[in-house]
């Protein structure tokens, strides 16, 4: 009874093994769906924020391309990039400091990009720049200027205390002063960082440095910064702590930390690069009724230019192996459909685009410029010391008050007479 048994189960384990190789089989030998198409992608690298609607603006127009963006702080932002750079396939486009555009040339890093149509949209004194950069009539990247600088300013308290909006020196410091006695911090700014050190000490001398006799600029190596009229600039900026315009918290910030507190409705104003725009989220946007300006420089009979036209470069990286998508997309970031959607996203606007190549791009860009956007070029263009490490340290010793104007210029004419 139990050999009978036995071989029952046998023979039922062996038809169910039988079924399940016919099934195999079967469906093994049908016609199998087409596979998925995979998505090409490229990788981006940089130390800006590129708006969503940029990015979903792309993959609209192409459903078969993917963008990852992949954004490093901007301290040590060169070794980590040289790091993904040793690592192959990890990084198609990357975004380069104007300052090192040259030296990735001369390390062969870089693919030039002349074959790209785009370069017609781009601002002639852009592309002259980097010619004259690289010494080539190669063009190896695609420049950019976002470095604009903004005043943001809590539209709200300003109503408030009926306080002018903060567009140039005098309104500014009102503002200042007003808020200080109100017991409200005025200004945040992230002095733990260099640049924003010098964007603020630029904001606070460019119109002074531009209206002596012979205009103060890092070009001509700031000769006559020992004037009185600019030492009284300086003490301006020196000033800063101890009137408690600018508050001792600012001195351990960041840029970013320190846009991110004014959102937060923490200080009245902010002083930063108008590329800070991209970080805020449209929640905040809702809560928060803000604005910004510029400073109009008018003294001075020459243009208040402190650094270059351009303040980064989108570049191909010469060992991609997707170099067409690379210069798609570059195509794309530069048409100005592209702009004009980063306009009305970001509510600021770059002038590396050249609006004036037909009446129709010049009547769109006119309607766009007569709506309440800020347009940076009506005000001073605002770019780092463009000095040695040892100069562009200075403007934060001066906020800090670890040296007065005089022994600012003393140590910057020490600087420059190495």
């Amino acid at each position: 009874m139990h050999k009978k048994f036995f071989i029952k189960i046998l023979l039922i384990l062996l038809g169910a093994g039988a079924i399940i190789l016919l099934a195999v089989s079967y469906t093994t030998f049908l016609p199998q769906p087409a596979a998925a198409k995979d998505a090409k992608s490229i990788t981006i690298l940089t130390y800006k924020n590129i708006p969503l609607s940029t990015l979903d603006g792309f993959h609209t127009k192409y459903p078969d391309y993917k963008v990852n963006i992949e954004r490093y702080s901007k301290l040590n932002y060169l070794s980590f990039l040289d790091t993904k750079l040793n690592q192959e396939n990890s990084i198609d486009i990357i975004e380069l400091p104007a300052a090192s555009y040259s030296d990735y040339i001369s390390q062969d890093k870089l693919l030039p990009v002349t074959s790209l149509g785009l370069f017609a949209r781009i601002n002639s004194s852009a592309l002259k720049y980097l010619k004259n950069t690289s010494n080539s009539t190669y063009y190896y990247g695609v420049p950019y200027q976002s470095n604009y600088l903004g005043v943001w300013y809590n539209v709200s308290l300003f109503e408030k205390y009926n306080l002018d909006p903060p567009d140039n020196l005098e309104h500014f410091l009102t503002a200042c002063r007003v808020l200080a006695e109100n017991k409200i911090s005025p200004l945040a700014v992230g002095l733990s960082d260099d640049d924003a050190a010098n964007n603020l000490l630029t904001l606070l001398t460019a119109e002074t440095f531009s209206s002596v006799d012979t205009p103060v600029n890092a070009s001509n190596g700031f000769s006559g910064i020992e004037a009185p009229a600019c030492l009284s600039a300086l003490q301006i900026c020196y000033d800063m702590l101890g009137n408690g315009y600018l508050p001792e918290a600012c001195l351990q910030m960041t840029d970013e930390q320190a846009f991110q507190a004014f959102l937060h409705s923490s200080y009245a104003m902010v002083v930063s690069p108008e590329n800070s725009i991209s970080m805020i989220d449209e929640a905040i946007l809702n809560q928060i009724d803000i604005n910004v300006c510029g400073f109009f420089v008018e003294g001075g009979d020459t243009p208040a230019v402190i650094g270059t036209p351009v303040d980064s470069v989108l570049s191909i990286n010469m060992k991609s192996a997707n170099v067409e998508i690379c210069k798609t997309f570059l195509d794309y970031y530069t048409q100005y459909d592209t702009v004009f959607q980063y306009i009305n996203d970001t509510r600021t606007m770059t002038t590396i685009q050249n609006y004036s190549i037909n009446p129709t791009l010049t009547s769109a860009w006119n309607r766009i410029k007569s709506q309440n956007y800020y347009d940076p070029a009506e005000h001073f263009y605002l770019s780092p010391f463009l000095c040695d490490a040892d100069t562009y340290a200075l403007p934060r010793e001066l906020f800090y008050n670890l040296i007065t104007p005089q022994e600012f210029v003393d140590t910057l004419q020490r600087y420059n007479n190495k």
